[in-house]
């Protein structure tokens, strides 16, 4: 018989040990996706920590929304705290390995879904202050160093960094206006 998440927690919290195991394995792998999406081969160590967050935690866990969505959230966090630590961005990164040797399979709508979101992004980046425009592409695009930016910009390192913050809040603002990002509470 499947059992569906809250069943799975209710029988962990009683002392089912078979339980969380059959949470991870239901989540271990659009979690590792994720994880590795966002810091490459870090994410096994990171996805780890997750469970054991996820574990410690569960006895107050709420049924307010998904389990799914309250583990990625732990994982937000945790990507949240492991860039604050190590001083690195979270960015998008390709992987040679596809998740779980899976070959990924684009489709009519991902394709669309990214060419979507694509142009909506170019269109918010082209609505930006040129100074602004010019720092994020030069950071996203070129991945040149602020220090450089600044110095090509001929202004303050923190002058360019503002910009850069104030371009990219104003991205995010077009993709949600769009629809194309979800609202953070």
């Amino acid at each position: 018989m499947v059992q569906d998440d809250a069943q799975l927690i209710a029988a962990h919290l009683d002392g089912d040990p078979a339980a969380m195991d059959t949470l991870i394995s239901r989540y271990r792998g659009p979690l590792l996706g994720f994880l590795r999406s966002r810091v490459g081969e870090e994410a096994e160590d990171l996805s780890q920590e997750v469970w054991s967050r996820a574990a410690s935690a569960l006895p107050r866990y709420t049924e307010r929304g998904t389990f799914r969505a309250w583990l990625f959230q732990i994982a937000r966090r945790l990507l949240i705290d492991h860039r604050r630590r190590h001083g690195a961005r979270i960015e998008l990164v390709h992987s040679a390995d596809p998740p779980e040797g899976r070959p990924i399979q684009a489709t009519p709508y991902s394709n669309a879904a990214a060419r979507e979101l694509s142009e909506a992004t170019e269109q918010a980046l082209c609505a930006l202050p040129a100074e602004t425009a010019a720092v994020v592409r030069m950071r996203l695009i070129e991945d040149i160093p602020f220090r450089e930016i600044a110095r090509r910009q001929g202004v303050p390192l923190n002058t360019a960094l503002g910009r850069m913050h104030r371009g990219l809040k104003l991205i995010r603002r077009a993709l949600e206006a769009d629809g194309l990002l979800g609202v953070r509470p």
